[in-house]
């Protein structure tokens, strides 16, 4: 009896009958490309934790091309395939606008996106229909040219540009003046896919320039503003991180989290805070909020934030009031005082795993007000490593590899 484990992509279509007895488990593995007949004959093997799976006819010869993070390709890269190609992406795949719909199809036998797909809007169908995206799908207009990132617009960025440029992004930046006649010379038109950052004063001279410009999601920064930071995560303000901040207009693609315990100066630091979402407390936002921008979701939390994005343990008093926002590993140790917890502990969201006392869970469930991810206690999985350690151990035949085709 054998097992196979932890597999980027594990071909088994032309699996021989002797080799499909000896496996019993095939566990982790991103994609298993199958075939009718490796399907009969592995059909009583316990296949745990697949990604996707893909069934290839018996006489169809496919190449791989696996790529984690970000890939182009254009007309050039498909003409130089000899063989149909299966793209397997991690990240995001980028389809330049010269590639036709004949070509794409001629070339690529299937794909599997998880993440970001982004491509002309006539290759969007027949792309869609070659496997599975699990992620966005960005479509920009078929004759334009599509500029990955947050983009800023300026007269450097324009002056590399050929004249009448037809461009497509998927976020824009426009903060500083820009030469009129210049802008004139180099854009013909525009097309923003997700957010366009634009000062007050330049809307006049940019709108005609941008495709169905009143329906693009956009941040209009007040007139007079000019540098502006950008981050694009979220990010946490206290006492001692706001001050790398010198009266700086902040943009945030994500949250922010505010707790300060001071008395601070807010706009010493930022004049203007642009996000999705500020969660801070009452105290916090008095001092914040004639900074914050007026399309901005607040949540005031009470207490301070105590938030997980990896491995924490909780053990002993917790003395004074928190929110918990937990997207991580959470243990709630055995010797943590759950009355002080139940106390102090005014709500909890969890985006991860938390583990606490069997006899704590109800304790726990009463503070979660969001739980998209999983409550455990930390007995049952005790239970579960035991048992499968105490499992009966089996040959592993193959494990640890990106690409195999037995």
């Amino acid at each position: 009896m054998a097992r196979i484990e932890n597999i980027g992509v594990l071909d088994v279509s032309d699996i021989v009958p002797e080799l499909a007895q000896q496996i019993t488990e095939i566990a982790n593995v991103g994609v298993i490309i199958e075939s009718e007949e490796s399907q009969i004959l592995l059909k009583n093997c316990k296949k745990i934790n697949i990604g996707a799976t893909m069934k290839l006819p018996k006489d169809v010869k496919v190449k791989f091309i696996i790529q984690n993070g970000e890939m182009k390709i254009d007309k050039d890269f498909l003409e130089g395939l000899l063989d149909h190609i299966i793209f397997l992406v991690n990240g995001s795949l980028f389809v330049e606008n010269d590639v036709d719909v004949n070509l794409f199809d001629e070339k690529v036998y299937s794909m599997i996106v998880n993440g970001e797909l982004v491509c002309t809007k006539k290759l969007a169908g027949v792309a869609q229909s070659k496997g599975t995206i699990s992620g966005k799908i960005l479509k920009y207009n078929n004759d334009y040219k599509y500029i990955e990132g947050n983009v800023k617009l300026t007269n450097g960025f324009l002056k590399g540009l050929r004249p009448n440029s037809k461009l497509a992004f998927k976020q824009l930046e426009l903060v500083e003046d820009v030469d009129i006649k210049l802008l004139e010379e180099k854009i013909a038109n525009i097309q923003v896919l997700e957010k366009l950052i634009l000062v007050d004063e330049l809307e006049d001279n940019i709108a005609e320039y941008i495709d169905e410009y009143y329906a693009v999601s956009k941040i209009l920064i007040p007139d007079g503003v000019k540098d502006i930071r950008y981050i694009d995560d979220d990010i946490s303000l206290n006492d001692s991180s706001i001050k790398k901040y010198n009266h700086d207009v902040l943009y945030v693609d994500g949250d922010v989290d505010v707790f300060l315990d001071n008395d601070v100066m807010f706009s010493k630091y930022i004049d203007k805070l642009f996000c999705n979402t500020v969660i801070c407390n009452e105290k916090t936002y008095e001092i914040i909020k004639d900074n914050i921008s007026n399309d901005v979701e607040v949540k005031i939390i009470k207490g301070k934030l105590l938030k997980n994005s990896g491995n924490m343990t909780l053990t002993g008093e917790i003395e004074e009031e928190v929110t918990i926002r937990n997207m991580g590993k959470l243990i709630l140790d055995e010797k943590l005082d759950y009355d002080k917890f139940d106390m102090n502990v005014v709500s909890m969201s969890n985006y991860g795993l938390i583990l606490a006392p069997e006899n704590k869970l109800s304790i726990v469930k009463n503070k979660l007000v969001e739980n998209y991810g999983k409550l455990m206690s930390l007995e049952e999985k005790e239970i579960n490593e035991k048992n499968k350690a105490d499992q009966v151990d089996e040959e592993i035949l193959y494990a640890n590899v990106g690409e195999l085709k037995l």
